[in-house]
């Protein structure tokens, strides 16, 4: 373990937190606690008004396995362990951070725009809207990059597959979760191609 942390800190780090959060809501928070956490640290409309930072960071570290599925969620926290690690090892912890971050963030941001335009028929002001997911979209993106040529694409055509092959849809737009998947992929595609390139000329490669 100690290991793991002095050769990809952010990554052992950050699914440390998310794992004692978790441990915490499920063992030790009364059920109306954890409730509040995750509707507290929920990135809808209300709480980006009131409370954006918390929402926008803290958001990224509660699991729901309720609302998401347990199946979607152990695929979202493998996914964001095995390709932000990857993503430290090739660019370093402060851009991996940088990539994620600006991932995460622009994907909530998205969302909430999506969200605010009144294409759902419902009032998601205060809807519960957490979890690893525009994390581990984030840095699969990112990682297109270091893939082979040959693979790049169809690597691409399953990130954005996955989250509309069950999405609902409103008209021509799909469910806000997906919205902000998809955004997130193209958030990290976008930041793991230019941390890449910044980081290998910096070592000459």
């Amino acid at each position: 373990m100690r290991e793991h942390f002095r050769r990809r800190p952010v990554t052992a780090g950050y699914l440390s937190a998310v794992a004692g959060l978790a441990l915490l809501m499920r063992f030790v928070f009364a059920d109306g606690m954890s409730a509040q956490v995750r509707e507290s640290l929920s990135t809808n409309a209300a709480n980006l008004a009131d409370h954006p930072v918390n929402a926008l960071l803290g958001s990224a570290f509660v699991l729901d396995t309720a609302g998401d599925g347990l199946v979607a969620t152990v695929l979202a926290v493998v996914a964001a362990a095995v390709c932000l690690g990857v993503l430290e090892r090739e660019v370093g912890p402060w851009r991996a951070v940088a990539v994620v971050l600006a991932g995460h963030v622009g994907a909530v941001l998205v969302t909430a725009v999506v969200i605010s335009s009144g294409v759902y028929p419902t009032d998601l002001t205060d809807v519960v809207d957490v979890g690893v997911g525009y994390v581990a979209f984030t840095a699969a993106g990112a990682i297109t990059v270091l893939g082979p040529v040959v693979l790049r694409v169809p690597w691409l055509a399953l990130l954005v597959a996955y989250p509309l092959l069950g999405a609902e849809w409103f008209g021509a737009v799909p469910e806000f979760a997906t919205v902000g998947h998809l955004a997130a992929v193209l958030f990290g595609l976008c930041g793991g191609t230019f941390a890449v390139s910044r980081a290998y000329a910096a070592v000459g490669r």
